[in-house]
């Protein structure tokens, strides 16, 4: 087993006999990547194979993991070799990932009667949401499945926050807990916004990662919700959003959008293929990934 602590030449060593294993140049290599989505630069490979730089940063993390399948390695072959402190990278301050304000006030207001940081230590390496609808083409169930990287320190516990189509007095139910249990849960006065928090099942440290599945399910009395979306507040190697539709109750339309800093903006119709709609990104964040549908005419 490979040390994770182990020294920046390690990676490059382990890199150039993968290449040279291949039979493929580093050219050929690099146009892979960005066929995958992994926007990597030929200089960059080119440093990460000499020795000269280390990979460092949620993109970088995500082209040595398409590395690792596309070069026919064990997993963690490559990324085993990377110090944890250099796989961290620059990191940028996070930000709350609404736009409206009162969505942003209420969502500072809730982290902190949940007692909780607002993901000031940890950011997304992947999340993957798979939502199922009902026949009306309203939201039923979604099960996620998150990787997260600890950014500093001890991380024990992870907050998590709902925003409902309109104000209710129904909540939404955390299920099927892998990694971890539901410790507390908080519903804003305003009654749009709710809060839970995930105890760890083993604390994780800066550096290191975690997988954590749930599921949520909107309960009888919950606003019928057409969209599915995915708030980050730091940049986020990859987030994939699917959206499963009963047989012969596919919608009319369906649209995908991203809400920032500076407001929402329109990213245009989603891929929609049978009964499934799905949006992905890489390195996207922070911000507000998300899929809206209906019957009809779009919005």
């Amino acid at each position: 087993m490979v040390e994770p602590e182990g020294r920046p030449q390690d990676f490059a060593l382990a890199l150039r006999r993968a290449v040279a294993d291949s039979g493929l140049s580093l050219s050929a290599v690099h146009k892979r990547l960005l066929a995958h989505g992994n926007r990597v630069s030929l200089t960059t490979l080119s440093y990460w194979r000499s020795g000269d730089r280390l990979p460092a940063g949620a993109a970088s993390l995500s082209a040595v993991e398409d590395l690792e399948r596309m070069l026919g390695l064990d997993q963690g072959s490559l990324m085993d070799r990377i110090p944890p402190a250099a796989r961290l990278g620059t990191l940028a301050a996070p930000s709350v990932p609404f736009d409206e304000e009162r969505e942003r006030r209420e969502t500072e207001e809730t982290f902190a009667a949940l007692n909780a940081a607002p993901q000031l230590a940890i950011r997304d390496l992947s999340t993957h949401m798979t939502v199922f609808t009902r026949p009306d083409g309203t939201v039923h169930r979604t099960e996620f499945q998150c990787v997260i990287q600890v950014t500093r320190g001890i991380v024990t516990e992870i907050p998590l926050i709902d925003v409902a189509p309109e104000e209710t007095d129904a909540m939404s139910e955390i299920l099927d807990v892998v990694g971890g249990r539901l410790d507390r849960a908080y519903q804003h006065p305003g009654r749009l916004l709710s809060g839970i928090v995930i105890a760890l099942d083993e604390p994780a440290a800066a550096g290191e990662t975690f997988t954590l599945l749930f599921a949520e399910e909107l309960p009888p009395g919950y606003p019928p919700r057409r969209s599915a979306w995915h708030a980050t507040a730091r940049r986020a190697k990859e987030t994939v959003i699917r959206v499963i539709f009963p047989e012969g109750a596919e919608p009319d339309w369906c649209e995908e959008y991203v809400e920032t800093e500076s407001g929402e903006e329109y990213s245009g119709p989603a891929a929609l293929r049978g009964r499934i709609a799905h949006a992905v990104r890489h390195g996207f964040g922070p911000g507000l990934l998300g899929l809206r549908w209906g019957t009809g005419t779009a919005r």
